[in-house]
């Protein structure tokens, strides 16, 4: 089958999906592409949704991904506001909400994900927020400004970069039923060092804690705990982590997993004319060998990019080594590779704001953390797949990359 006969329909306008139609035009692709979005928004960067975004007013100006008339130029047809309900296959062609048709030659779903929900805490209840897009982002931070009391549902990654740009002021309480922050993204002397710059900073944290209950009055949304007195905020942030949204794969029949839309290293499902990409797709990582899916900024603009190209050029499969990076007050933590190592390895002094932790699995360096060490990481990363030197913990011996 040859992919570029026909348009090309990209549902979904996140990073993913604006990274495959940007990959496909600079390979070759001739024929239209479509850039379909149910958001109102030309695409936009997430990560300042939760930091820059709330700290500053007029920042959602500067977060564009395609400014100016950069999609013209490539061609690239973009349709906002436009909910895709359906896939018929058999006519490949979409179905949009109001029953409008668009025709496909290949079809790239990158749907991306939606947040996880808790039930005594609904979206649009007021005072309660939860954080995906710039709408969320915007109505937080109109609540912040009149705000006092602020109780975060979580203490991921999403979760403290909240409590970092909503902390100065304000009482700020973060709720997380693991006894350390970040603890499915990052190693504990890593947890340990944010907790600390945290509470320096006022924040409060209730380890070992969930939501029994919630209630909102005249005094604010009451919360009770399954341990410990209840707590009392004006709003309430929840960041549980999120879904995929595989609702409109699995209707078409394609296959579906609870990671996500099962795909090959190429992107393709099952059907020949449907790829996926992003972090809605579970996709095959052959460096690693295996199906995965992943949630990062990087893997969105990489992945989709890989999609994009193997639409006309399906030769080597996605290799990408993952990494993820944050900002919180002034610390930038970037993670390259496997961010839990069986063993840890620090380098430096956490005391002194600047460190490396090297994750070790089956012997070998798997991954790196660097805490305000973006310097040290260029070599650091050189050391994935080989066994620790013996001076690795030890900052005054150089790091050296192998050979």
């Amino acid at each position: 089958m040859n992919t570029a006969e026909g348009p090309l329909v990209i549902v979904g306008a996140g990073l993913a999906g604006l990274r495959v139609a940007e990959a496909a035009r600079a390979a070759g692709f001739a024929n239209r592409i479509l850039l379909v979005s149910d958001e109102p928004h030309a695409p936009y960067d997430r990560p300042p949704l939760s930091k820059a975004v709330l700290l500053a007013e007029g920042h959602e100006r500067e977060i564009a991904l395609a400014p100016g008339d950069s999609l013209a130029e490539s061609q690239i047809e973009l349709h906002t506001g436009r909910a895709v309900t359906a896939i018929d296959r058999t006519a490949h062609r979409v179905i949009l909400a109001g029953g409008e048709a668009l025709s496909y030659g290949t079809l790239v779903l990158a749907t991306g994900s939606r947040v996880r929900t808790l039930p005594s805490l609904p979206p649009g209840a007021p005072g309660v927020h939860y954080l995906r897009s710039l709408d969320d982002a915007l109505a937080l931070r109109r609540d912040l400004a009149a705000a006092s009391r602020v109780a975060i549902v979580g203490g991921g990654i999403i979760g403290l970069e909240i409590a970092a740009a909503s902390s100065s002021g304000r009482q700020v309480t973060v709720i997380e039923p693991q006894p350390r922050v970040m603890a499915r993204a990052t190693a504990p002397a890593v947890s340990d060092y944010f907790e600390r710059r945290h509470r320096e900073a006022g924040v409060t944290f209730l380890f070992g804690a969930t939501i029994a209950d919630a209630a909102r009055n005249e005094a604010g949304w009451t919360l009770r705990l399954s341990q410990g007195p209840d707590l009392i905020a004006d709003i309430v942030v929840v960041g549980v982590g999120v879904l995929p949204n595989t609702e409109l794969a699995a209707a078409a029949g394609l296959e579906v997993a609870p990671g996500g839309i099962v795909v090959d290293a190429h992107g393709r499902t099952g059907d020949p004319h449907i790829f996926a990409a992003g972090e809605v797709a579970l996709h095959v990582n052959t460096r690693h060998g295996r199906h995965e899916r992943q949630e990062t900024w990087a893997h969105a603009a990489a992945h989709g990019a890989h999609v994009g190209r193997s639409l006309l050029a399906p030769d080597e499969g996605y290799a990408e080594t993952a990494s993820y990076w944050t900002d919180q007050y002034d610390i930038n933590l970037q993670a390259w590779g496997t961010p839990i190592g069986e063993t840890d390895i620090v380098r430096g002094d956490p005391a002194g704001g600047k460190f490396l932790v090297f994750h070790i699995v089956g012997g070998a360096i798997a991954g790196v953390s660097a805490v305000n060490a973006v310097r040290d990481l260029r070599t650091a990363k050189k050391l994935l797949g080989h066994p620790p030197p013996p001076d690795l913990a030890n900052p005054a011996v150089p790091l050296k990359a192998p050979g």
